[in-house]
């Protein structure tokens, strides 16, 4: 049985190191909970470098480099150069995470939409996966739509949408282009039934697991600092929607996010 994958965690998000949380202690606590696989991605180059020392320094860590859709009205063409070189760094399988973000404001959106293809056009000169931030206002789904035509005119064959949190029917534009649906902790939510109607429609061949750590927390633990080893009742939820057995949940995610990255035989 493969151990669970966490395609989408931040071992380098500055809330650890202000708590005193060392990495080698997230991991370890991790791997006793069967979590064998992770990714841990950058937000900017800061985050984008640390993720890089990661995937160097412990095995079985990857490292996706980019810079968040809410940081597009700040990013320089040095920084820009800046992801461009980390992504050739040693265990990096993505850029990301990029994308749309309207959620605050939609004064940049096209400054966004420059950035997110400036940065798919790394991932696609370097083999990458491209690992989408998207986020909309509350009854909206436009940045969706408007990452999928970034994406048919870039003519992007390999990507994931981080943190999915919609329905079924906006899941399947995605999947349908042969890209990956990613699920949070959000899912274990009692609120979250459009999202749960997903799991239970969407193939699981289209499916990886992600904690998005520090952030979203899966009941029962909602609210609290949330880490990789949290990612197991994700795992149990997803089981239960799709009526399926948890140790075969666990080997599909896994082969897929191993596909996705482009390690399977790694």
């Amino acid at each position: 049985m493969a151990g669970i994958f966490d395609t989408h965690t931040h071992f380098n998000d500055k809330r650890y190191k202000e708590l005193g949380i060392e990495t080698d202690e997230m991991i370890k606590e991790a791997n006793m909970h069967g979590v064998t696989h992770f990714c841990c991605v950058g937000f900017d180059v800061h985050s984008s470098k640390q993720a890089t020392k990661y995937a160097i320094k412990y095995e079985n860590v990857y490292a996706a480099v980019g810079i968040h859709p809410t940081e597009a009205d700040k990013t320089t063409e040095d920084e820009l150069n800046e992801i461009e070189i980390a992504a050739h760094a040693e265990n990096v399988v993505a850029i990301g995470e990029i994308g749309l973000d309207y959620y605050y404001t939609d004064e940049f959106k096209e400054k966004q939409k420059e950035i997110f293809k400036r940065q798919i056009q790394i991932a696609l000169d370097n083999d990458l996966l491209v690992m989408m931030h998207l986020r909309d206002v509350d009854g909206s789904d436009q940045a969706y739509y408007d990452a999928l035509e970034i994406l048919d005119e870039l003519e992007v064959k390999r990507a994931v949408v981080h943190c999915y949190t919609k329905g079924y029917e906006l899941a399947k534009k995605f999947t349908d282009k042969g890209y990956y649906i990613s699920i949070p902790g959000v899912v274990t939510f009692n609120n979250a039934i459009d999202l749960q109607e997903a799991v239970q429609k969407l193939s699981i061949n289209h499916l990886v697991v992600e904690t998005d750590a520090p952030y979203l927390a899966p009941v029962p633990n909602r609210g609290k600092l949330n880490t990789s080893k949290e990612i197991v009742h994700t795992i149990d939820k997803i089981a239960k929607l799709k009526n399926l057995n948890k140790d075969d949940v666990i080997d599909s995610t896994t082969r897929n996010a191993q596909i996705m990255f482009g390690i399977l035989n790694k």
